[in-house]
């Protein structure tokens, strides 16, 4: 393995509550339980509307209403935006083909088909984040942190014996959250080293103007512009489930209740929709 995150970082408080647990409701529109999702994102063709990963496929929240995004109904573990095209991990929908594990999957037509990449059948991907050309995700499978340079193509394993939750990343960091709490890479993964005085988060973003804005195990969202200094922020309502940050500014989070969104750099937090 490659500096600190160590085998012994086991994420402890980190679990996210009841995230594996499936809800009994489906979400309006959708035709998917909606209390069951993995992650979220920002559409990269129109800022106004939320891509919702979830256990059994894509939806899209437009400002109004949600509705499913292509015929794919795989259970979508891991999932990011870079550039313009969509990447997610996971295990094939009920009469879906494909490997048990996913690998790298891709949608360059903002979800409407998607293809294989990469490591099909060996990887599942619990967290993913992306960059325009990047791609850095975390294995469940072997407790490894890959990166990729070539849009998932080709992979370079920078960690080993890990335990992540949650990763964020730009052209040139990363930001990996450890039961030791948040970690910063600077060199592509090939060291990491604790953020100095940050809370312990779970769920991590960067913002377009390279803030980190992330939720604490406590369930309050904070945010650091230079990853030194911290500012506490609104305290999420419900039970944690996806963290995302938009072009706009806009910080989205998605909980067992519904999205909620910041428009002030995560000071309050209003529910859009409720599921």
């Amino acid at each position: 393995m490659r500096a600190s995150l160590a085998a012994g970082l086991a994420l402890g408080g980190l679990a996210l509550a009841g995230l594996s647990a499936c809800g009994a409701d489906e979400g309006p529109d959708a035709g998917v339980d909606l209390t069951h999702v993995h992650g979220i994102a920002v559409d990269p063709v129109d800022p106004g509307t939320v891509l919702i990963a979830t256990h059994e496929g894509l939806v899209a929240w437009d400002g109004d209403e949600t509705a499913r995004v292509g015929d794919i109904s795989s259970d979508l573990m891991g999932f990011a935006v870079g550039g313009d095209r969509l990447y997610a991990s996971g295990h094939p929908g009920e009469d879906e083909e494909g490997p048990g594990n996913l690998g790298l999957i891709s949608s360059g037509d903002d979800g409407a088909s998607w293809a294989e990449v990469s490591l099909g059948g060996t990887v599942d991907f619990h967290a993913l984040d992306a960059w325009d050309g990047g791609v850095v995700g975390f294995d469940g499978a072997s407790g490894s942190v890959l990166v990729s340079e070539d849009e998932g193509s080709s992979w370079t394993t920078v960690a080993t014996d890990v335990a992540v939750a949650d990763l964020a990343a730009d052209d040139g960091r990363i930001v990996a959250t450890t039961g030791n709490g948040p970690q910063l890479s600077t060199d592509g993964g090939a060291t990491f080293t604790p953020l100095p005085d940050a809370p312990l988060l779970v769920l991590v973003d960067l913002t377009p103007d390279g803030t980190l804005v992330g939720v604490g195990v406590d369930g309050v969202l904070h945010t650091s512009e230079d990853l030194s200094t911290w500012t506490e922020g609104a305290a999420v309502d419900g039970e944690l489930r996806a963290l995302a940050a938009g072009p706009d500014g806009h910080v989205w989070v998605a909980t067992s209740q519904g999205l909620a969104r910041s428009s002030d750099d995560g000071a309050t937090l209003e529910t859009v929709t409720a599921w």
